[in-house]
């Protein structure tokens, strides 16, 4: 999901032998009674002074020194007894993990992707949360986002920002942003002059993650109706066709080949320049637009044929590792990260967006119009499949977007075509999409 956050990691070796207690420690197993065990585990963190907590912490979370400070500074003062320390890290955590816990390098908490719970979870680096934190989660978390981090019923990521992409419109060149995908259609008409590279609308063209909400808008589930099925790829279904001819239809709103319409970058830069309406991304760009003097909104998509488009969403969890010799402090700092007052200040200090299902809670968030535009497409996102067959399809579709847009195969042959490469990529780890559906 291709836009993530910057994220550097640097190993803590000295500290992180204290905090973790070196490799002697056995990481609950997460297969059998791993269920049960969440189920019978302790409490929530203790929502008073903390001073029943203690214990040292080594955290990767953040390559923002202000923001670890802050969250550290904050979370101490509510735990007096916890001695915390911070490295930084990447996206690529839990395969770090995967090494680092066993070899009692690792952090008491990593931060991932949602789509790494899977990874942690079969690594067996992420013990299982409490099942009173899940269900408190449950009441204050959007439940989608939320759904990232569960695997088998139980909880083994708490997500503490969410990211999906929304409409965005430069209010110069456009009075009102267009409530239809029709009227962007009929704007392009007079707006576009390709001598002078001008185009009504322009985004990554040949991105699956960019391009879900087309084939959304005619029905398309990704892996089923759960994002759970790696057999259901279903790209050759008549419905997909449809949406594929729609999308391909938008080369009269932006008539450029598609190795050139493929530059995110081009793309976002134009629209910083005040040379594009309408641009389709996330709110990582937003201080990009703001510095350059954009003046822009952000809005839920038009629809598409009279139905709402649903967009990718992806988050960022925080994991306990199975190896920590201080769990009830991760916990508790997970807990903390979570909640209001972590939430403030990861939105102060990140502009990144919380996970809750009322963000009024957060000061300044309710008067950001620009994220409360993101919020608006929110209930029309869904997350990215955490099952590993997810990342066969990335390259697969981006092939698929680019033989369509491009007219260098027939929808029907790029659809064939679509569906043999994912087979090949399926059958190279020993399965088919042929395969039992108890298997």
């Amino acid at each position: 999901m291709k836009k993530k956050l910057a994220l550097v990691l640097v190993f803590v070796i000295v500290l992180a032998l204290s905090a973790c207690g070196g490799g002697g420690t056995t990481p609950a197993n997460n297969t059998g009674n791993q269920n049960a065990s969440a189920e019978s585990a302790g409490n929530a963190p203790d929502d008073g002074a903390g001073g029943n907590i203690s214990g040292n912490l080594l955290v990767w979370f953040s390559d923002n020194d202000n923001l670890n400070q802050a969250i550290g500074e904050a979370f101490t003062a509510k735990y007096p007894n916890v001695a915390i320390e911070f490295g930084t890290w990447d996206l690529e955590a839990s395969e770090k993990m995967a090494l680092a816990g066993p070899a009692g390098t690792g952090a008491d908490v990593f931060r991932i992707a949602h789509n790494a719970v899977i990874n942690s979870f079969q690594d067996g680096t992420s013990e299982p949360f409490p099942a009173d934190l899940k269900a408190k989660y449950q009441d204050v978390m959007v439940d989608a986002v939320l759904s990232a981090g569960i695997i088998e019923n139980t909880l083994y990521g708490a997500p503490i920002m969410m990211e999906n992409i929304a409409f965005i419109y430069n209010k110069d060149l456009v009075d009102t942003p267009p409530e239809t995908f029709e009227e962007i259609f009929e704007f392009a008409k007079t707006y576009n002059n390709p001598s002078a590279n001008q185009y009504a609308m322009r985004w990554q063209v040949t991105s699956s993650y960019f391009n879900h909400l087309f084939l959304t808008a005619f029905g398309y589930q990704i892996f089923g109706p759960n994002g759970d099925d790696y057999r259901q790829f279903g790209i050759d279904s008549p419905n997909v066709a449809q949406a594929l001819e729609f999308f391909q239809s938008l080369r009269d709103v932006f008539p450029v080949n598609a190795h050139d319409a493929n530059d995110v970058d081009a793309a976002e830069g134009a629209f910083a320049r005040g040379e594009v309406p309408f641009c389709i991304t996330g709110w990582w760009q937003f201080p990009t637009f703001k510095e350059a003097g954009v003046n822009f909104g952000v809005t839920k998509f038009p629809t598409i044929n009279g139905v709402q488009p649903r967009c990718y969403s992806g988050s960022h969890v925080l994991a306990v590792s199975s190896y920590s010799q201080n769990k009830d402090a991760a916990f508790a700092f997970v807990d903390f990260c979570v909640s209001e007052e972590g939430a403030t200040i990861m939105y102060n200090l990140s502009s990144s967006l919380p996970a809750l299902k009322d963000p009024s809670g957060i000061p300044g968030l309710s008067d950001d119009e620009h994220m409360m535009g993101v919020i608006e497409q929110a209930p029309y996102a869904d997350p990215v499949p955490s099952i590993p067959e997810i990342n066969f399809t990335w390259d697969t579709l981006k092939n698929l977007y680019t033989y369509v847009w491009d007219g260098s195969m027939t929808i029907e042959d790029a659809q064939t075509k679509t569906m043999e490469d994912y087979e090949i990529q399926l059958n190279a780890i020993g399965k088919s999409m042929n395969d039992p559906a108890n298997e």
